[in-house]
């Protein structure tokens, strides 16, 4: 077994040695044959990159005509395919810096220039097939997006391949001036028609306004909803954030100058008409408020639009003088004749009318009315207003208040109390007494009969209520008075002898009662003949005059003629007793009655 052993020891032995020696033979065989693989991939890599760069010297004349004829509007994929590899061409030469292609490099820029400018031309013209005008009902119907997604998609993706070539290329497509033109355009064109709808309408603006009539409401709403159409529009195509508000800021610029034009318009023309024909304005300042105003102040944040605040603003400031001339028309201060246009039958004042219009139109827009009150403050509307003030209106939020609320009805009561002053100073102009006091009657019952009435019984507490219905009661207190100089007449002068009315009367006593009855006849007949002119256009305040009169004046004579046309007063009763009771009661409901 030992010698076994050492034989297979030996031949282990002499197997190691065979390796040891075969290993030293092909070590630097296979060190030989490492370099010769090295050698012959750094052939192929050579052969490759020899390969592209020959590629890339002939790419000019491979995509010349392909880049020059331009891309397909209806498939633009391989254009900028075409784009994409010149742009790896234009890498590969520029990276290896062989000197000798500087020639080739040119030319593929040249090319990439001339595919930038295609490129452009097609964004210029997907955009103005996207910008044709578009009319009134599109665009109040519409929300921000007035075209279709995929042309939206479209003009997004080429701007942003365009937008991120840029740099690559080093040939920058500013849109700015071409976005501008061709938007700018669309606006113009599709708001003009309700910038001469508002011009050709001015005339019908006035007394007989009807809320939300205004053209300029329509022009108001569509322009802000084209402004956040343009935007929005703007934020989709165009990527580089400062060049899209450049171009939004350029593009409504020629929109927005034709509406402000048109607003300042308007203005200019509620300005020249009587306070009780601008309501319009409310229209306007309530609409732009409520709808529009909140979207106007978060895009003036990006792009300016002071010319829009403005005109809004100038809008307010008419609306505050107006209060200001309201309150001066009240006081009279502006008459200068101090009794202009007195009826001649002392019905109710245009004032008067025309005061509590105004009050129901102003109490119709309160919540714009309440507003501009709380930016005068608390007896502000008696002092002309400077445009400062206007400065301070979006601090004011809109709609009614509580603080709103009690100053509009502070601005009622004000006004009626300079009214009232100005009514007793305007009835000091007739001549008669007693006219004067119908027509106060009349203004103060019409102004009574209104505050108790829908929609001002709202506003008005019930302490301006008890005030005028006792002007009134004092009124007809006082006209009733004009009927004393009748009623002395009928005061009782009988003769009592042994209590029976004396039959037979002395020379003295007749006399007297004669001139009674001839003062009454007189005294009636005149007061009669010119209350017939008189005026009371109230038929319920007519009645109450009417029925008080009677209730005086027809019973005592009827017990006057009853106590005398028996008595030997006159040979000739006919001559004094001219009336019986029954025909001085027809008489006086005929009083007030011009064509009886």
């Amino acid at each position: 077994m030992d010698g076994l052993s050492n034989k297979l020891v030996t031949i282990l032995d002499s197997f190691d040695g065979r390796l040891s020696t075969l290993e030293a033979s092909i070590l630097p065989i296979h060190k030989a044959t490492q370099n010769l693989t090295k050698l012959a991939n750094n052939i192929d890599s050579t052969l490759k990159a020899t390969e592209d760069i020959v590629d890339c010297l002939n790419m000019p004349s491979k995509e010349e005509a392909f880049i020059l004829k331009g891309p397909d509007e209806n498939n633009v994929l391989p254009y900028l395919k075409g784009m994409g590899r010149l742009k790896d061409g234009v890498d590969t030469i520029e990276k290896n810096q062989l000197r000798s292609c500087d020639k080739t490099i040119y030319l593929m820029k040249q090319l990439l220039k001339t595919g930038m400018l295609h490129l452009e031309t097609l964004f210029r013209k997907w955009l103005s097939e996207v910008s044709s005008p578009i009319d009134v009902n599109s665009m109040i119907n519409s929300n921000r997006e007035l075209m279709s997604t995929a042309s939206m998609k479209q003009l997004s993706q080429l701007s942003t391949y365009i937008a991120s070539s840029e740099k690559e290329i080093g040939y920058a497509v500013d849109f700015t001036k071409p976005y501008i033109d061709i938007r700018s355009g669309f606006l113009q064109k599709s708001l003009h028609p309700l910038s001469q709808s508002v011009q050709q309408s001015e005339k019908h603006q006035g007394v007989s306004y009807e809320r939300g009539s205004s053209e300029f409401l329509k022009y108001t709403e569509c322009y802000t909803k084209m402004l956040e159409s343009e935007y929005y529009f703007a934020e989709q195509t165009m990527g580089n954030a400062g060049r899209r508000i450049a171009a939004v800021k350029g593009s409504i610029v020629p929109a927005t100058a034709e509406y402000t034009a048109a607003g300042k318009q308007l203005n200019a023309v509620a300005k020249r008409l009587n306070y009780t024909e601008t309501t319009f304005v409310f229209d306007i300042i309530e609409k732009y408020d409520r709808e529009c105003s909140a979207y106007v102040a978060e895009l003036a944040q990006v792009v300016p639009l002071n010319e829009v605040t403005d005109m809004m603003g100038a809008f307010k400031l008419t609306v505050l003088r107006n209060f200001y001339e309201f309150m001066e028309d009240v006081k009279g201060r502006k008459e200068v004749n101090t009794h202009p246009n007195l009826s001649s039958d002392g019905t109710v004042h245009e004032m008067t009318s025309n005061t509590l219009n105004y009050f129901k139109r102003l109490y119709l827009w309160r919540e714009t009315v309440e507003p501009l009150l709380i930016l005068v403050g608390d007896g502000g509307w008696n002092n002309m207003p400077s445009s400062h003030l206007i400065a301070d209106a979006s601090k004011i939020e809109s709609g009614e208040s509580a603080l709103g609320t009690a100053l509009l009805q502070k601005f009622f009561v004000d006004a009626l109390d300079q009214m009232t002053i100005a009514l007793q100073s305007k009835a000091r102009g007739y001549k008669k007494p007693t006219l004067a006091t119908l027509f106060l009657l009349n203004n103060y019952n019409h102004i009574l009969r209104q505050i108790r009435s829908p929609p001002l019984n709202a506003i008005f507490d019930d302490g301006s209520e008890v005030k005028f219905a006792k002007l009134v009661k004092k009124q007809l207190d006082a006209y009733q008075e004009s009927w004393k100089p009748c009623v002395e007449n009928l005061m009782d002068v009988t003769y009592v002898r042994g209590g029976a009315i004396k039959n037979s009367l002395g020379s003295g006593e007749r006399q007297l009662i004669k001139d009674r009855f001839k003062n009454f006849n007189t005294e009636f007949e005149e007061i009669s003949r010119a209350q017939q002119t008189y005026a009371i256009p109230d038929p319920e305040l007519r009645n109450q005059v009417i029925r008080d009169v009677k209730n005086v004046l027809v019973p005592m004579y009827g017990r006057f003629l009853d106590k005398y046309q028996g008595t030997d007063f006159t040979k000739n009763p006919a001559k004094y007793i001219r009336y019986d009771k029954d025909k001085i009661d027809r008489m006086i409901g005929h009083l007030f009655e011009p064509t009886a």
